[in-house]
């Protein structure tokens, strides 16, 4: 089966640098990740605050923090500080592809464009998987504006 991307938007009233320095920490991903997604280091030692390029993040999955759903590795190949982008290249014990660009586009005063763009490969597992990055995301956006406002 060929790859398939995902791509999910939301436009988010905040302040387009207090998202950009919200992105760039580990927490934050714990946060809007949950509880549908919960990441524990597979050493169970703690992650750096903030995300490092060419760093690999051996990671556990759990949904719900009740099913394991295996490994999963990130590593990020670039932070754009510039163009508000990150971009990683994930895979784990369900994805051979999880490769995830994230975009921040100022739109005016607290007003952002955010972007989630995931290419997926996953065998025969990939139109299942691309169905739950559908949900999945949506759900990371209500929480990024949940993040953001509180």
């Amino acid at each position: 089966m060929k790859n398939m991307k995902a791509t999910i938007s939301t436009i988010i009233h905040a302040n387009g640098n207090k998202m950009w320095e919200e992105l760039q920490k580990t927490s934050s991903l714990m946060y809007v990740a949950s509880p549908i997604l919960i990441f524990k280091s597979q050493d169970g030692r703690e992650l750096p605050s903030k995300w490092e390029v060419e760093r690999e993040y051996p990671l556990k999955v759990y949904t719900f923090n009740i099913v394991p759903l295996g490994k999963h590795y990130i590593i990020v190949k670039r932070i754009d500080a510039k163009n508000k982008e990150i971009f990683t290249n994930e895979f784990g014990s369900l994805t051979k592809t999880w490769n995830h660009l994230v975009r921040v586009h100022v739109l005016g005063e607290n007003i952002i464009k955010y972007t989630d763009e995931i290419e997926i490969k996953a065998g025969m597992l990939t139109a299942f998987i691309w169905m739950f990055a559908q949900v999945f995301y949506r759900h990371r956006q209500r929480k990024w504006k949940k993040l953001l406002t509180r």
